[in-house]
Protein backbone atom coordinates (compact mmCIF):
# COMPACT_ATOMS: atom_id res chain seq x y z
CA UNK A 1 0.00 0.00 0.00
CA UNK A 2 1.53 3.38 -1.05
CA UNK A 3 0.77 6.57 0.84
CA UNK A 4 1.49 9.90 -0.90
CA UNK A 5 3.18 10.56 -4.25
CA UNK A 6 6.18 8.64 -5.41
CA UNK A 7 9.51 10.38 -4.96
CA UNK A 8 12.47 9.95 -7.32
CA UNK A 9 15.42 9.87 -4.92
CA UNK A 10 17.92 9.88 -7.79
CA UNK A 11 16.92 13.35 -8.94
CA UNK A 12 18.67 16.43 -7.52
CA UNK A 13 16.73 18.24 -4.78
CA UNK A 14 14.42 21.02 -5.92
CA UNK A 15 13.47 24.15 -4.03
CA UNK A 16 10.37 26.29 -4.50
CA UNK A 17 11.00 29.97 -5.03
CA UNK A 18 8.70 32.74 -3.79
CA UNK A 19 7.19 33.25 -7.26
CA UNK A 20 6.20 29.61 -7.55
CA UNK A 21 9.12 28.62 -9.78
CA UNK A 22 11.41 25.84 -8.73
CA UNK A 23 15.12 25.35 -9.06
CA UNK A 24 17.46 22.45 -8.45
CA UNK A 25 20.89 22.28 -6.88
CA UNK A 26 23.41 20.87 -9.31
CA UNK A 27 27.16 20.59 -9.32
CA UNK A 28 28.53 23.56 -11.31
CA UNK A 29 30.47 22.89 -14.47
CA UNK A 30 33.87 24.55 -14.71
CA UNK A 31 35.73 25.34 -17.89
CA UNK A 32 39.51 25.33 -18.17
CA UNK A 33 40.91 28.78 -18.87
CA UNK A 34 44.54 28.58 -20.08
CA UNK A 35 45.25 32.24 -19.33
CA UNK A 36 45.83 32.09 -15.52
CA UNK A 37 48.34 29.20 -15.76
CA UNK A 38 50.21 31.09 -18.49
CA UNK A 39 50.37 34.24 -16.39
CA UNK A 40 51.57 32.17 -13.44
CA UNK A 41 54.26 30.54 -15.59
CA UNK A 42 55.35 34.02 -16.60
CA UNK A 43 56.03 34.74 -12.93
CA UNK A 44 58.50 31.86 -12.98
CA UNK A 45 60.46 33.54 -15.77
CA UNK A 46 60.23 36.90 -13.98
CA UNK A 47 61.46 35.34 -10.74
CA UNK A 48 64.51 33.75 -12.32
CA UNK A 49 65.42 36.83 -14.36
CA UNK A 50 64.97 39.22 -11.44
CA UNK A 51 66.93 37.06 -9.01
CA UNK A 52 69.84 36.67 -11.41
CA UNK A 53 69.87 40.39 -12.21
CA UNK A 54 69.69 41.50 -8.57
CA UNK A 55 72.39 39.09 -7.43
CA UNK A 56 74.67 40.15 -10.31
CA UNK A 57 74.33 43.81 -9.37
CA UNK A 58 74.87 43.06 -5.68
CA UNK A 59 78.04 41.06 -6.35
CA UNK A 60 79.45 43.62 -8.79
CA UNK A 61 78.37 46.91 -7.20
CA UNK A 62 77.11 46.59 -3.62
CA UNK A 63 78.97 43.80 -1.81
CA UNK A 64 82.50 45.13 -2.61
CA UNK A 65 81.79 48.01 -0.21
CA UNK A 66 81.98 45.50 2.63
CA UNK A 67 85.50 44.43 1.74
CA UNK A 68 86.81 40.92 1.20
CA UNK A 69 86.56 37.91 3.50
CA UNK A 70 90.03 38.62 4.85
CA UNK A 71 89.04 42.10 6.07
CA UNK A 72 88.37 42.58 9.77
CA UNK A 73 84.84 42.86 11.13
CA UNK A 74 85.51 46.53 11.88
CA UNK A 75 86.57 47.30 8.30
CA UNK A 76 83.67 45.33 6.82
CA UNK A 77 81.14 46.96 9.09
CA UNK A 78 82.51 50.44 8.41
CA UNK A 79 82.40 49.88 4.66
CA UNK A 80 78.81 48.64 4.78
CA UNK A 81 77.76 51.59 6.95
CA UNK A 82 79.31 54.03 4.49
CA UNK A 83 77.21 52.48 1.69
CA UNK A 84 74.06 51.99 3.79
CA UNK A 85 71.69 53.44 1.18
CA UNK A 86 72.99 51.11 -1.52
CA UNK A 87 72.52 48.14 0.79
CA UNK A 88 68.96 49.20 1.65
CA UNK A 89 67.97 49.48 -2.00
CA UNK A 90 69.68 46.20 -2.87
CA UNK A 91 68.00 44.39 0.04
CA UNK A 92 64.57 45.64 -1.05
CA UNK A 93 65.17 44.58 -4.66
CA UNK A 94 66.38 41.22 -3.41
CA UNK A 95 63.26 40.68 -1.27
CA UNK A 96 60.89 41.81 -4.04
CA UNK A 97 62.50 39.55 -6.65
CA UNK A 98 62.42 36.56 -4.30
CA UNK A 99 58.72 36.84 -3.55
CA UNK A 100 57.91 36.69 -7.27
CA UNK A 101 58.11 32.93 -6.79
CA UNK A 102 54.71 33.08 -5.09
CA UNK A 103 53.10 33.92 -8.43
CA UNK A 104 54.70 30.85 -10.00
CA UNK A 105 53.15 28.51 -7.43
CA UNK A 106 49.77 28.79 -9.14
CA UNK A 107 50.89 26.96 -12.27
CA UNK A 108 52.93 24.53 -10.13
CA UNK A 109 49.75 23.52 -8.30
CA UNK A 110 47.76 23.38 -11.57
CA UNK A 111 50.27 21.15 -13.35
CA UNK A 112 50.95 18.84 -10.42
CA UNK A 113 47.27 18.38 -9.69
CA UNK A 114 46.89 17.23 -13.28
CA UNK A 115 49.70 14.74 -12.72
CA UNK A 116 48.40 13.56 -9.34
CA UNK A 117 44.66 13.87 -8.73
CA UNK A 118 45.12 13.20 -5.00
CA UNK A 119 46.76 16.60 -4.64
CA UNK A 120 49.70 15.17 -2.69
CA UNK A 121 52.42 16.44 -5.03
CA UNK A 122 50.75 19.83 -5.40
CA UNK A 123 50.45 20.27 -1.64
CA UNK A 124 54.09 19.43 -1.01
CA UNK A 125 55.33 21.69 -3.82
CA UNK A 126 53.19 24.69 -2.86
CA UNK A 127 54.12 24.41 0.83
CA UNK A 128 57.84 24.11 0.04
CA UNK A 129 57.65 26.88 -2.57
CA UNK A 130 56.02 29.22 -0.07
CA UNK A 131 58.91 28.65 2.34
CA UNK A 132 61.38 29.26 -0.49
CA UNK A 133 59.73 32.57 -1.30
CA UNK A 134 60.10 33.69 2.32
CA UNK A 135 63.25 32.25 3.92
CA UNK A 136 66.02 33.70 1.75
CA UNK A 137 64.32 37.09 1.17
CA UNK A 138 63.83 37.24 4.94
CA UNK A 139 67.63 37.48 5.21
CA UNK A 140 67.42 40.85 3.45
CA UNK A 141 64.97 42.14 6.04
CA UNK A 142 67.16 40.90 8.89
CA UNK A 143 70.15 42.64 7.34
CA UNK A 144 68.10 45.86 7.25
CA UNK A 145 67.62 45.49 11.00
CA UNK A 146 71.40 45.27 11.41
CA UNK A 147 71.82 48.36 9.22
CA UNK A 148 69.39 50.32 11.36
CA UNK A 149 71.16 49.23 14.55
CA UNK A 150 74.54 50.29 13.16
CA UNK A 151 73.15 53.63 11.98
CA UNK A 152 71.86 54.20 15.52
CA UNK A 153 75.39 53.93 16.88
CA UNK A 154 76.03 50.29 17.75
CA UNK A 155 79.46 48.73 17.26
CA UNK A 156 80.10 48.39 13.50
CA UNK A 157 81.83 45.08 14.17
CA UNK A 158 78.36 43.61 14.70
CA UNK A 159 77.33 44.85 11.25
CA UNK A 160 80.39 43.22 9.75
CA UNK A 161 79.49 39.94 11.44
CA UNK A 162 76.01 40.10 9.87
CA UNK A 163 77.54 39.20 6.51
CA UNK A 164 76.67 35.60 7.34
CA UNK A 165 72.90 36.16 7.41
CA UNK A 166 72.55 35.89 3.61
CA UNK A 167 74.51 32.62 3.10
CA UNK A 168 72.91 31.10 6.20
CA UNK A 169 69.44 32.05 4.97
CA UNK A 170 70.27 30.59 1.57
CA UNK A 171 71.55 27.37 3.14
CA UNK A 172 68.37 27.03 5.19
CA UNK A 173 66.22 27.58 2.07
CA UNK A 174 68.03 24.70 0.35
CA UNK A 175 66.12 22.27 2.60
CA UNK A 176 62.58 23.11 1.35
CA UNK A 177 64.10 23.39 -2.12
CA UNK A 178 64.64 19.62 -1.99
CA UNK A 179 60.91 19.03 -1.55
CA UNK A 180 59.96 21.69 -4.11
CA UNK A 181 62.14 20.31 -6.89
CA UNK A 182 61.47 16.69 -5.92
CA UNK A 183 57.68 17.04 -6.09
CA UNK A 184 57.87 18.81 -9.45
CA UNK A 185 60.23 16.19 -10.90
CA UNK A 186 57.86 13.39 -9.87
CA UNK A 187 54.99 15.25 -11.50
CA UNK A 188 57.00 15.84 -14.67
CA UNK A 189 57.87 12.16 -14.85
CA UNK A 190 54.21 11.17 -14.56
CA UNK A 191 53.24 13.49 -17.43
CA UNK A 192 56.04 12.49 -19.78
CA UNK A 193 58.06 15.71 -19.72
CA UNK A 194 61.34 16.02 -21.69
CA UNK A 195 64.15 13.92 -20.29
CA UNK A 196 66.56 16.86 -20.03
CA UNK A 197 64.17 18.64 -17.68
CA UNK A 198 63.91 15.57 -15.45
CA UNK A 199 67.66 14.83 -15.40
CA UNK A 200 68.62 18.43 -14.65
CA UNK A 201 66.05 18.60 -11.85
CA UNK A 202 67.38 15.39 -10.31
CA UNK A 203 70.94 16.71 -10.53
CA UNK A 204 69.95 19.72 -8.41
CA UNK A 205 68.81 17.56 -5.49
CA UNK A 206 72.25 16.43 -4.23
CA UNK A 207 73.59 19.96 -4.72
CA UNK A 208 70.80 21.32 -2.52
CA UNK A 209 71.35 18.64 0.11
CA UNK A 210 75.10 19.22 0.29
CA UNK A 211 74.73 22.99 0.07
CA UNK A 212 72.37 23.07 3.06
CA UNK A 213 75.29 21.82 5.18
CA UNK A 214 76.86 25.27 4.76
CA UNK A 215 75.04 25.96 8.02
CA UNK A 216 77.65 23.68 9.60
CA UNK A 217 80.65 23.83 7.25
CA UNK A 218 81.23 27.21 5.64
CA UNK A 219 83.59 25.72 3.07
CA UNK A 220 80.57 24.14 1.31
CA UNK A 221 79.24 27.53 0.22
CA UNK A 222 80.52 27.15 -3.38
CA UNK A 223 78.36 24.03 -3.75
CA UNK A 224 75.41 25.99 -2.39
CA UNK A 225 76.05 28.86 -4.81
CA UNK A 226 76.31 26.55 -7.83
CA UNK A 227 73.15 24.70 -6.80
CA UNK A 228 71.27 27.99 -6.37
CA UNK A 229 72.31 29.23 -9.80
CA UNK A 230 71.27 25.92 -11.33
CA UNK A 231 67.95 26.02 -9.48
CA UNK A 232 67.07 29.49 -10.79
CA UNK A 233 68.01 28.53 -14.36
CA UNK A 234 65.94 25.34 -13.99
CA UNK A 235 62.91 27.33 -12.84
CA UNK A 236 63.29 29.53 -15.92
CA UNK A 237 63.50 26.48 -18.19
CA UNK A 238 60.51 24.85 -16.48
CA UNK A 239 58.39 28.00 -16.76
CA UNK A 240 59.32 28.37 -20.43
CA UNK A 241 58.46 24.72 -21.08
CA UNK A 242 55.04 25.14 -19.46
CA UNK A 243 54.42 28.35 -21.41
CA UNK A 244 55.17 26.66 -24.72
CA UNK A 245 53.29 23.41 -24.19
CA UNK A 246 49.54 23.46 -24.44
CA UNK A 247 49.34 19.94 -22.99
CA UNK A 248 49.88 18.94 -19.37
CA UNK A 249 53.49 17.80 -19.89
Amino acid sequence: MRIGPAVDVSAPPRFLLSDGMSTSTQTPTYTTDPEPPKVSAGFGLAFAAAQLAVMSVMVAVVLPHGGGPSASATDRGGGVLDAIDAYRVANFAFMASGTLLLGFLGVVRYRLHRADATGTLATVAVAAGTLLALIWPLAGMLHDVALEAAAAGTDVRLLGAWDSVAPFGLAFSALPRLFFIGAIVVGLRRTGAPRWLLVSGLALLPLAAIGSATLVVGALFPVLAVGTLGYELWIAALAWHWLRTGSDH
